[in-house]
């Protein structure tokens, strides 16, 4: 996928001049071209882990043309969906787009070598998904415990805890990987 901030000055003028000989009116979209940027390709039905998804244009194109992108569509004013990672990354909170994806790969080890754990590939636009614990997806509960990557503090991980499904939903931030480890017994008790 080209971008058309990838375009250089002159293609930009070559398809000018060609769009007023056929009167047509180019007009950059860039929320639309976020959406592509961020669009998962294979599609998420076909993934198995968060690598499996990491194949759209925010995570294969150079670092510095995400992060200029993602500025100037003013992306951390919260606005833009993106993976937790850009925003952790465009703070400084990670040093590389690198350290995001061995992260969500680390917390995809631990968890797929577990019983009942599966990686879910679709969540909300922009993120590489999350892992749903399939034991505690039981009656009463409607939402089973699961594990969403997060920007929100540097333990970059939120626990959902297995819910009837209110509408209300308190996450647990947990403090990293370590953490994670060292919960898990609990946190399959739920």
């Amino acid at each position: 996928m080209v971008l058309s901030s990838e375009f250089s000055s002159h293609e930009q003028k070559a398809e000018a001049n060609e769009d007023e000989e056929n009167d047509v009116r180019l007009i950059p979209i860039p929320r639309l071209e976020w959406s592509l940027a961020t669009e998962p390709v294979p599609s998420a039905e076909e993934a198995t882990s968060p690598a499996s998804v990491r194949c759209g244009w925010v995570h294969t194109a150079p670092e510095g043309h995400v992060l200029e992108l993602f500025r100037r569509l003013d992306g951390s004013a919260g606005r833009l969906p993106v993976p937790w990672w850009l925003r952790a990354l465009e703070r400084g909170e990670i040093a590389t787009r690198a350290e995001g994806f061995e992260f969500e790969d680390a917390v995809h080890s631990l968890l797929s070598k577990r019983r009942g754990w599966i990686f879910v590939p679709w969540s909300t636009a922009g993120e590489i998904g999350y892992w749903e614990y399939t034991p505690s997806d039981r009656p009463p509960m409607t939402v089973p415990t699961t594990v969403t990557l997060t920007d929100q503090h540097p333990g970059w991980l939120n626990i959902l805890p297995a819910q009837v499904d209110s509408g209300r939903t308190i996450p647990v931030p947990e403090p990293g990987l370590d953490g994670l480890s060292e919960l898990l017994p609990r946190i399959e008790s739920w």
